[in-house]
């Protein structure tokens, strides 16, 4: 018997269902290529009727040409056939060596190469095969397969259950050319370690369930090759603790310097708005000397913000990329939470954002203060503006006509 012939006759039978290890249908209009196949099938046929209920043998199947009838196949005899593909991961949830099969649902072969959920399946595969070699321990009886996984101060317990939904769901891709990442035997132990970190630590807030790993592998190899990266570095946990303290204390010292910066301009700009405002003349006012200092105001105003305020911003804004290129640098580092925290709310959160409010102070206050000072210059010399406005517009008006 080959699994071709069977698969021949299950494509063609009308109503067909699997039940009690028997496949049970109807085969409509039988014909002379059916009823080869069916002789083929000799052994695993367990009952042939017409549609009075007359059974017939195999021998008797000519006598049937052209006519409906109902069949019944044990299935014992093809451990190769899987009704659906739930079928499948039931009978095979961690291994699949079958060289030749058939899924009716879908009709899925091993020529199917393409087929998008097999794909998913054998990636799957691999990837359990993968965690097997990594488990510390590993319990597998009837109940299922439990993968344990052990780091200093740290245990995960996984169940290896996965459903069709979960395969169709999986972001698993190219897993061959990432598992070569192991076998390469420069670290290769090393390598592993790292991954099974990072596995602990991806599961350490999150239910332990396997269908996350299929869903969010394209984060757990984000975060292996992040620490891979800081490995072949040569940094250590505790090299990148060092360098993490250093760092903390580089970007205090110039969000402090920027503070300073800051601060003096705060005091200084609205100082030097007053003084130029007290050279003013009010009493007998000159429109000269008054625009003159206006004119030298706005200059001050320009300077301030095309070099001073703008440095200033630099300054905030380069501490602050450097905070954002270091806290993706360790974000994986689970032994630097203290720090991560501390840069993220302390630091950025707090004083760096209160940098960037002062600024933004400093900025309102000498434009009110410029403005303020227009204002009251063209008030005192207001008859003398009007005039020229006047005189101005007159010339334009002649100059038209």
């Amino acid at each position: 018997m080959e699994l071709k012939d069977f698969i021949e006759i299950r494509q063609s039978l009308k109503n067909g269902k699997v039940k009690d290890f028997h496949l049970v249908g109807s085969v409509v209009n039988l014909s002379n290529l059916q009823i080869s196949l069916l002789k083929n099938l000799e052994e695993a046929i367990y009952e042939i009727k017409d549609s009075n209920g007359q059974i017939y043998g195999c021998e008797q199947l000519d006598q049937l040409e052209n006519k409906d009838i109902s069949v019944e196949l044990t299935l014992g005899d093809f451990p190769n056939y899987f009704e659906s593909f739930s079928e499948v991961i039931e009978k095979h949830p961690y291994t699949f060596e079958l060289d030749e099969f058939y899924i009716h649902q879908g009709n899925i072969t091993k020529y199917d190469d393409d087929n998008k959920l097999m794909t998913s399946y054998r990636n799957v595969l691999m990837l359990i095969s993968f965690l097997k070699q990594l488990a510390d321990n590993k319990n597998e009886n009837t109940d299922g397969l439990e993968l344990y996984f052990h780091k200093i101060g740290e245990s995960l317990i996984l169940p290896i259950s996965y459903t069709v939904k979960d395969l169709k769901k999986s972001k698993i891709e190219d897993i061959e050319n990432f598992l070569k990442q192991f076998s390469n035997e420069l670290h290769s132990e090393d390598r592993k370690k790292l991954f099974v970190n990072d596995l602990i630590d991806f599961y350490s807030r999150k239910r332990k369930s396997f269908s996350l790993i299929l869903k969010e592998f394209k984060q757990i190899q984000n975060n292996f090759f992040h620490s891979l990266d800081a490995y072949l570095e040569g940094f250590s946990f505790e090299k990148i603790k060092t360098s993490s303290i250093v760092f903390f204390q580089e970007i205090s010292d110039k969000i402090h310097d920027a503070i300073r910066k800051v601060s003096s301009y705060l005091f200084a700009i609205p100082i030097s708005f007053l003084f130029l405002a007290s050279r003013l003349d009010f009493e007998t006012p000159s429109i000269t000397k008054n625009f003159t200092l206006l004119v030298l105001g706005y200059l001050f105003f320009i300077l301030l913000w095309k070099i001073f305020f703008k440095n200033i911003k630099e300054s905030l804004d380069s501490i602050d990329i450097e905070i954002n290129r270091f806290l993706k640098k360790i974000e994986n580092v689970s032994e630097l939470n203290e720090i991560k925290i501390e840069l993220k709310n302390d630091i950025k959160g707090k004083l760096l954002s209160n940098q960037y409010k002062k600024l933004f102070l400093l900025k309102i206050i000498t434009t009110l203060i410029l403005s303020t000072l227009t204002i009251v210059v063209f008030y005192i010399h207001w008859s003398s503006v009007e005039k020229c406005f006047i005189s101005i517009f007159e010339t334009i008006s002649n100059h038209i006509k």
